[in-house]
């Protein structure tokens, strides 16, 4: 990302992070650039919400007359200059990706050597109550203290619900040049300024070219896990930035992502959101074969296996499990749906998916994986889940089971009976508990449900949001259609319901005064996974009116989902592996005639590369994992041939089966001279470093 200039706005920042420590550096007015510093896991241990931290200013001597900057992204570190009527300052920031502390370098000309550097404290307060009223009672943390030991300044600020959060930070300079080393710590028992201190202390004594080299090597290695290269500069670099996003904000043994990630900006979302949200933030990372970065999800609804009991009334504790809208990272948030002829709790309160949704994605991370330790943890969460269904739906006099009342998300009025959104999630609950394990004690029982749960509702606009309420409302959500997408368990290669998904698609599409981000990016995947790669990219486009210079989204406060969702439906372009099943180039829009990509990852473990040219799939390269089977659709027009050892099974329709050991490999190919085409980039239309740049947008 290229600026032309840095402006006071968050959203047009430049933002670096190791996925739990990062920075946005942006103006604090016209002559101060501003360094936001955030830790994702600094949360109010009373509301246990994401509370703000501080700054740092960086004022110059003489007015600032150009300020440009830049964030590489192979490199995983911004840097930019400061050109003033007194001198030059030149900037380098970045977020070591192995220590906890923020790298600030600067290089001033004589005019500039006596710039200021002040710390910031913000007040330690739910950043919530700027915007809704700060309830009765309620007492801020108290005030920041400012001290030093030895050459490290310190920022504490205290906690009321025990312990403190520290920011610590030194400058090493000579006569042209100054460093900052910069780290935050937390300690919820007692004070976290010793570990602060010490931080940035050993990291002073270490030589930084060496951690800059450790640095660049992760980001390096994580990059090279996969490629795609389109001809659409600016899909390109969007999609590439929201990979640099997610490994900044979150990894493997750090705090899951929540809506803002280590950039911290004051908003009314300071927590995590799992009716849509968190689920879309992952989504990206299973084709991009990222796994390792995607565990952190996994690991969260581990480690909150208790509150997931807790959240249900206590009548079904015994076997159910839920998770309500939003929660912190311990998971606790009550959810209260009773049988029909019970009272269910007010409106909100009964959306009895949540959970469900999430377990999604954890088994897209067995699937992704074939790892049966996964698995294994993974069932006894989807059949507590699934219980929770099971507890309180009922036979009716039609002989089909039917739900009580529930919420489909944020519709307004949505409480329901046999809402879709329900539905939906408990007859893919059901498929799923049965393909772990058929010989459950309860096995029966789901296939019972499978073979005599009511219908989704539908009516003359195709599905309802349930059985009292119509589609009659603009709504973002497209929760009443997520048995088509990202479920698959109604979609366009059934020709019987092929009617029913373009009417209700069409219906939602038509009344749009409510959209937000994320209904763009549903509209783009929903039409890739109907092979409708023209409409799809043309919702893609739509939803880069909303997204923010530096891709950022906003919503009052940041909510991160939209612009990593949109990196889900990219991929949906060039692959998909739903319903056991590879399809490669499914949804390609027409003006894509050269694409590449190496190392996708499927469902079943299978990591694939391709070539097209001239609109054409020249071949397609296919290594299993663990040994899975395999059915692909390999786009590829002809007789096919294969350049490894394996017999190809024809299944009509242009689809193929075969089987591959661990570790093996099979090109499938038409022409044998288009096996010299390697995975390159190919050649863009559009402009260059498309993101960052304010002038010219």
């Amino acid at each position: 990302m290229v600026y032309n200039t840095l402006t006071t706005k968050w959203e047009e920042g430049v933002f670096t992070g190791n996925g739990l420590l990062g920075t946005m550096l942006y103006m604090k007015d016209d002559n101060t650039l501003r360094l936001e510093i955030g830790r994702t896991d600094v949360i109010d241990g009373r509301d246990r919400s994401r509370m703000p931290i501080g700054h740092f200013e960086l004022k110059p001597e003489g007015k600032i007359l150009k300020n440009t900057a830049r964030l590489d992204l192979w490199n995983a570190e911004a840097n930019g200059t400061i050109v003033t009527d007194k001198g030059t300052i030149q900037w380098r920031t970045y977020t070591l990706s192995q220590t906890n502390v923020i790298v600030f370098e600067t290089k001033m000309s004589v005019g500039e050597r006596k710039f200021q550097w002040l710390f910031c404290p913000e007040v330690s307060i739910n950043s919530r109550f700027k915007f809704r009223p700060i309830p009765k009672g309620y007492v801020a943390n108290p005030p920041a203290i400012l001290a030093k030991d030895g050459a490290v300044e310190y920022c504490k600020q205290p906690m009321l619900a025990g312990g403190d959060y520290t920011t610590a930070w030194t400058e090493k300079n000579n006569s042209n040049s100054k460093t900052y080393y910069i780290s935050v710590a937390i300690n919820r028992k007692q004070s976290s300024v010793d570990e602060a201190t010490q931080i940035v202390n050993n990291v002073t004594k270490k030589d930084i070219k060496q951690l800059l080299n450790i640095h660049r090597q992760w980001w390096h290695h994580y990059y090279s896990q996969s490629f795609i290269s389109l001809p659409d500069s600016k899909l390109e670099s969007f999609y590439w930035i929201q990979l640099y996003k997610l490994a900044s904000a979150t990894r493997e043994g750090k705090p899951a992502l929540d809506l803002m990630g280590p950039w911290f900006r004051y908003t009314p979302w300071p927590a995590y959101w799992f009716n849509l949200n968190i689920q879309l933030t992952y989504s990206p990372l299973y084709a991009a074969n990222q796994l390792d970065v995607a565990n952190g999800l996994v690991q969260m609804i581990d480690a909150g296996k208790e509150n997931l009991s807790k959240n249900v009334p206590e009548a079904y504790r015994h076997n159910a499990l839920a998770l309500g809208r939003v929660a912190t990272m311990d998971l606790y948030s009550p959810v209260t749906v009773k049988p029909l002829s019970e009272v269910t709790g007010p409106e909100g309160e009964p959306e009895l998916g949540d959970l469900t949704w999430c377990l999604y994605n954890y088994w897209l991370q067995y699937r992704y994986t074939m790892d049966e330790s996964i698995k294994a943890k993974l069932f006894p969460l989807l059949k507590g889940s699934i219980n929770y269904y099971l507890d309180v739906m009922a036979k009716e006099a039609d002989g089909k089971w039917h739900l009580p009342y529930t919420y489909s998300p944020e519709y307004p009025a949505g409480t329901t009976r046999d809402c879709n959104y329900d539905l939906s999630l408990l007859r893919w609950g059901c498929e799923t508990l049965l393909k772990i394990n058929p010989n459950d004690s309860l096995a029966p029982r789901w296939k019972d449900v499978l073979i005599n749960l009511t219908d989704y509702p539908t009516d003359e606009n195709g599905l309802m949001i349930g059985r009292d309420v119509p589609f009659s409302k603009s709504h973002r959500h497209y929760s009443h259609m997520l048995m088509i997408h990202p479920l698959c368990i109604m979609n366009w290669e059934q020709p019987e319901n092929r009617p029913l998904i373009e009417k209700s698609l069409q219906h939602w599409l038509s009344l749009k005064s409510e959209f937000a981000g994320f209904s763009f990016t549903g509209s783009a995947s929903i039409h890739a996974v109907m092979g409708q790669g023209d409409i799809a990219l043309d919702y893609l486009n739509q939803l880069f009116g909303y997204t923010k210079p530096n891709t950022m989204y906003l919503e009052e406060g940041p909510v991160i989902e939209t612009p990593l969702a949109a990196a889900t439906s990219i991929q949906e372009l060039l692959l998909q592996s739903w319903g056991d099943k590879i399809r490669v180039f499914p949804a390609v829009p027409s003006s894509w005639k050269d694409l590449s990509f190496e190392n996708l990852r499927t469902e079943g473990a299978f990591l694939i590369s391709a070539v097209r040219k001239g609109g054409e799939t020249k071949w397609v390269k296919i290594k299993s994992l663990v040994g899975e089977p395999c059915i692909i659709h390999p786009n590829i027009d002809g007789k096919l041939q294969a350049k490894g050892h394996v017999q190809l099974k024809d299944l009509g329709n242009g689809n193929y089966s075969f089987q591959l050991k661990k570790g093996e490999e099979v090109i499938l190919y038409k022409n044998k001279n288009d096996l010299s085409l390697k995975v390159n980039a190919v050649k863009q239309e559009g402009r260059t470093n498309y993101w960052g740049s304010i002038s010219g947008k």
